[in-house]
């Protein structure tokens, strides 16, 4: 290894001056256009990327969500398909019971599990603390 080997695909362009005179290539405006706040000296400093030119700001343009409910109220559906898969004939479907069976991870509080039907369920399964749908009957 010789030490051209270290340097291969650098660039040794050097960068390029502006605002030498007339007669450049980057001359008398320096590739800043003509008059305006970014023309300016000092205009990466003066200008945050947030602002719009001094129309309205977008985050001043979205409505203000007053207040944060932190209560859950939908219940979690399971259908009786599911039901059938998961639990044997005789079973007693219990919330923490659906956990175990892997249905849902968890439950957050407040939230119920609401049975409702999606074909014929077997029978002998038991429900106890969860909602059901009306056409599911008793």
């Amino acid at each position: 290894m010789n030490i051209s080997a270290l340097f291969t695909g650098i660039r040794n362009t050097k960068r390029q001056r502006v605002g030498r005179g007339i007669a450049g290539s980057g001359g008398k405006t320096a590739g800043r256009g003509t008059k305006g706040q970014n023309a300016r000296s000092g205009s990466g400093r003066k200008v945050q990327e947030w602002f719009e030119g001094g129309q309205t700001p977008l985050y001043r343009k979205q409505a203000k969500k007053r207040g944060f409910n932190h209560k859950v109220t939908k219940d979690l559906a399971i259908t009786t398909d599911m039901i059938n898969r998961h639990f044997k004939e005789g079973e007693t479907v219990t919330p923490q019971s659906v956990i175990d069976h892997g249905i849902i991870r968890r439950l957050k509080s407040g939230q119920q599990i609401k049975i409702i039907k999606r074909g014929e369920l077997k029978t002998g399964i038991k429900f106890s603390d969860v909602k059901k749908s009306t056409s599911l009957g008793d």
